[in-house]
């Protein structure tokens, strides 16, 4: 859409980011708001959505602009995306002023005997032309209820191509035609689509309507297994920087690129504020130079492979979800498509990201309870739990409620370990605090200041002075 304001350069936003944001004023135009990861989700019997309120007055204490990408409310698969969660990204939207919001093309949730259930990980649907339909249908329907206009995101992809499926350009391409919507056109997704195996980016993108790409996304990843992932672990990588450039004047309706980085990865690969202001300095070169004449794109003499379209005997998307979600999470196969691509060698990178981001949960919201655990049974011990718990539960989309399931489950464990429910209803009560907005009063056996203060530390503590004590936590 031309009349859409043109952004310019901008950054995802997390905390950790925040000095790079106040040090690059002159060069970051845009913030990029993932508005999600700044909800609380209540509990029952009210387990509705509301913003964090300090997070967004952070945000809007920024001078740039900001745009909206949702990470939960994906739209390319047989579940509409969750009602409840459409007022507050609407809020979202409106608090930020965002001049248009964007989405995953990938599936998040799955039907089931009690209700849909989420699926860990954002996962790729099957690309035919039924899914083509829900797809557009989803969107046509969250476009009639947004105050903005729409794009998706063009996914990563790290199974093999199927039989029947279309390539990543054509799905890409139909579903924008059929919904009529934007497109935010991740380049680091579609490069590693091309280093795993799947269709080239040039290929991809000779295949794709160009003039409907508002947004581009950079990233940097790394390898796991035999995969590249798109982990926004890192710096864009020198080639795909070049691609980019060839690239971004080929979009005639462009209106912001923006950078993906996590800030877990900062001191891993020893990046520092300069590092990243310097990266952005570069991609804002790319988006002053993108109006200079260019010829079109490379791609293979031959020109972009085309696969042949879904046949009639193709798997449901109904099959494929349920299929790709159970094999997502570790459990065994139990339908022949399921049987089918547990071959497939992308199913067990899918599986250690799920490991990866449920049990980042559990450190991230127990952070205590976990230490008490590890110094107690070790980690070799604590994993089995663990994985005990992820074999009979389905994961969670947000943290709270993931935590509060592995919590019930070692509380039925029936562990000898001292202080461990006292640990961790003071943890569980912590985040009640902040989703109930309402002071919590947990009760200890023992002096809690000495056990919780070791624990912070990372050591168990001495025998602690037994008793009947209290703590009041304020939201």
């Amino acid at each position: 859409m031309n009349d859409l304001p043109a952004l310019g350069v901008g950054i995802v936003y997390s905390p950790g980011l925040e000095p790079v944001l106040e040090a690059g004023r002159d060069i970051i135009d845009v913030i990029e708001i993932e508005p999600q990861t700044f909800w609380f989700k209540g509990q029952p019997p009210n387990p509705s959505y509301r913003l964090d309120p300090d997070a967004f007055a952070r945000f809007t204490r920024f001078p740039q602009a900001k745009i909206v990408h949702g990470v939960g409310f994906a739209i390319g698969g047989t579940v509409p995306p969750d009602a409840a969660q459409l007022p507050p990204f609407i809020e979202s939207i409106e608090t930020l002023g965002a001049p248009w919001a964007s989405e995953h093309l990938s599936f998040n949730k799955v039907a089931g005997p009690r209700g849909p259930h989420t699926t860990g990980f954002l996962l790729p649907p099957l690309q035919t032309r039924q899914t083509v339909d829900l797809a557009a249908a989803n969107i046509r329907k969250l476009q009639r209820e947004l105050p903005v206009p729409f794009a998706f995101e063009t996914g990563v992809n790290y199974l093999s191509r199927h039989d029947g499926e279309m390539s990543d350009g054509a799905f890409f391409a139909a579903v924008a035609e059929a919904a009529d919507c934007g497109i935010l056109l991740d380049l680091h997704n579609l490069w590693a689509n091309e280093r795993n195996g799947r269709q080239t980016m040039l290929d991809a993108l000779a295949e794709m309507p160009l003039e409907r790409v508002w947004e581009v996304h950079l990233a940097g990843g790394d390898r796991l297994r035999d995969h590249w992932l798109d982990a926004h672990s890192g710096l864009v990588p020198r080639p795909l920087m070049e691609l980019t450039g060839e690239i971004l004047p080929r979009l005639p309706n462009l209106k912001a690129v923006i950078f993906e980085i996590i800030e877990d990865y900062l001191p891993i690969k020893s990046l520092s504020t300069d590092d990243l202001l310097a990266q952005m300095a570069d991609i804002r070169s790319l988006w002053d130079q993108r109006h200079e004449s260019l010829t079109a794109p490379r791609t293979d003499r031959h020109g972009p492979t085309r696969h042949p379209a879904a046949t009639e005997n193709q798997i449901s998307p109904v099959d494929w979800e349920q299929a790709v979600s159970r094999l997502a999470i570790g459990w065994p196969p139990d339908t022949p498509v399921a049987k089918r691509l547990s071959t497939d060698p992308g199913i067990p990178v899918y599986q250690e990201l799920v490991t990866s981001v449920r049990g980042g949960m559990v450190v991230s919201l127990l952070t205590l309870t976990y230490r008490l655990l590890v110094l107690n049974l070790g980690e070799e011990r604590v994993m089995e739990l663990l994985k005990a718990f992820w074999n009979t539960q389905r994961p969670e989309q947000f943290a709270s409620a993931e935590v509060r399931g592995f919590a019930d489950f070692l509380c039925a464990q029936s562990l000898d370990i001292p202080h461990l429910n006292d640990v961790l209803s003071f943890e569980i009560a912590s985040q009640d605090a902040i989703l109930k907005d309402a002071a919590q009063t947990v009760r200890f056996q023992c002096d809690p200041m000495p056990l919780l203060d070791a624990l912070r530390e990372g050591h168990l503590p001495p025998p602690p002075q037994r008793g009947d004590y209290e703590i009041t936590i304020n939201p």
